[in-house]
């Protein structure tokens, strides 16, 4: 990685990513391995770890994420599954259940055999982990990792953009560059100043996460529980200092979550156990316990020429069904794989504007249009349809339930969407 204090005033370059979360790390991955002639800068306003630093993991109080099985195609191909399974628990299978109802369904990686990968249904990897793994990863490669660097202002021009930023010292520095990807996550300071405007659904809900302690191996099995008060996901995690653990995603009405999230411990688990059922043993443990308002949150333009969107400021879903991250992952993929076909085809030159010319950006969106209007309402329909206390929609809900149930093509089909791979 090339550190700020030995780049110029001003500098050139590729492709600059304005965001060194999750999205723009994998995006600077990507590009490596499919475009490595083009130059990629990541520039992140809070300093990054020490790549060489031993990974330090707390047992509880920490958020994690699930992988679906296509999303780890990408990473094995990127060639970082072998090290990032050290740190996952690999889901086997997914129960998905209506409380107070017996109907369910269950999702086998045996079974739903072309929608798994390496065995798996996906995995679920603790962020402190995933993230430094992916940051470590970046300096096996030329990407250029500006951090911290804190965006002041950015001007667009016919060749691209000019990047105003700041380093540690607060002294400003200018980055020019033929494509500028905005991952700044939801609220994106850059998006207001770029007028890119987004459009809300506000589910009225909070989320509570956490990690949870169970009395017995969760055998690989994730869960997807709906209940009177909101949808809850309760996902296996590796076993740390002799306890078997699961993150949990719980949502429900504000007042309501608000009230759980301040019992203590024993009290929080009661009421967790009372609205979980038994399905996944006794729990036993839970560590601190972080609530967020839940929105929908859709960027009305995710490209314009030398623009493109990617992460949580391109779209904010509902996390119950876990394919926010799995989302971005694709769009990363088809982004870098897009830019490298354009290349293949009309050499590193490819247009003055190179990777920000119009058509080619908008030959990406015309790609992933299909998977993110799949994928978006997916997520949100499903939590509204199993909040409600309808007789009507819970009709429905278990015919859904009897479904998944009774037709294996359209459990396989389900199967597939949640995996990722319902291309």
């Amino acid at each position: 990685m090339t550190s700020i204090e030995q780049t110029p005033d001003s500098r050139q370059t590729d492709i600059a990513i304005v965001g060194g979360g999750m999205a723009g790390a994998c995006l600077a991955l990507l590009l490596s391995h499919h475009c490595p002639e083009l130059k990629v800068s990541l520039l992140e306003r809070h300093p990054l770890p020490n790549s060489d630093a031993v990974l330090n993991l707390p047992s509880f109080d920490t958020r994690a994420t699930a992988i679906a099985a296509g999303s780890l195609q990408i990473f094995e191909q990127l060639g970082l599954w072998s090290q990032l399974r050290e740190y996952a628990a690999p889901i086997a299978r997914v129960q998905v259940s209506d409380r107070g109802h017996t109907l369910g369904a269950s999702l086998h990686a045996g079974r739903e055999v072309a929608a798994s990968f390496d065995g798996m249904l996906g995995a679920v990897i603790e962020n402190a982990a995933l993230g430094p793994l992916l940051h470590r990863a970046l300096g096996d490669t030329d990407v250029e990792v500006l951090a911290p660097a804190e965006v002041a202002r950015v001007t667009m021009n016919e060749q691209g953009a000019s990047i105003v930023w700041r380093d540690g010292a607060d002294a400003e520095r200018v980055l020019a560059t033929r494509l500028l990807v905005v991952a700044d996550g939801t609220g994106s300071p850059l998006c207001r100043q770029l007028g890119i405007a987004s459009e809300e659904v506000d589910y009225h809900q909070q989320a509570l996460v956490t990690t949870v302690g169970l009395q017995r191996d969760h055998g690989g099995v994730a869960y997807e529980r709906f209940t009177d008060s909101g949808p809850m996901a309760l996902l296996p995690l590796p076993r740390r200092d002799g306890m078997h653990r699961a993150a949990l995603v719980w949502t429900g009405e504000p007042g309501e979550m608000e009230h759980l999230a301040s019992l203590p411990e024993a009290e929080f688990i009661r009421h967790l156990q009372q609205a979980f059922g038994w399905r996944a043993g006794r729990l036993v443990r839970a560590g601190k316990v972080q609530g967020y308002p839940l929105k929908l949150s859709l960027a009305r333009e995710q490209v314009r020429r030398g623009v493109v969107l990617v992460g949580n400021c391109a779209h904010f879903l509902h996390p119950v069904a876990g394919q926010g991250f799995n989302l971005t992952l694709r769009d990363c993929d088809s982004l870098a794989r897009t830019i490298g076909r354009a290349m293949a085809e009309k050499g590193t030159d490819f247009g003055q504007a190179g990777p920000g010319e119009l058509d080619l950006l908008e030959a990406y969106w015309r790609e992933r249009q299909h998977d993110q209007q799949l994928t978006i309402g997916f997520s949100d329909r499903i939590p509204p349809l199993f909040a409600s206390r309808s007789l009507l929609l819970s009709g429905l809900r278990q015919a859904g339930m009897l479904g998944l149930a009774l037709a294996p093509a359209l459990r396989a089909g389900f199967a597939r969407q949640a995996a990722g791979l319902a291309l």
